[in-house]
């Protein structure tokens, strides 16, 4: 059996844990902004390409437009 735990092993997870979390969101952040911006060149490959990839995705063309706005990077606006 595990001993119990004192206030000082409680507080050391709990910011373990953040720091776990705080990672782990860096990193979905991360590759969605990737994963967008691969899209948005995608998307200029032909003409009717954003209607593809929204096909692909099962999302409408709208939703393409506004998530490639958003991830663009600030220099290509």
């Amino acid at each position: 059996m595990t001993p119990r735990p004192d206030d000082q092993a409680r507080a050391e997870l709990r910011a373990l844990v953040a720091k776990a979390s705080q990672r782990r969101e860096q990193e979905h952040e991360r590759t969605e902004t990737e994963f967008w911006q691969e899209i948005d060149r995608l998307q200029s490959r032909y003409h009717g390409a954003q209607q593809d990839i929204a096909d692909a995705l099962d999302v409408k063309r709208n939703q393409i437009l506004r998530q490639t706005k958003r991830y663009r990077p600030a220099d290509q606006d």
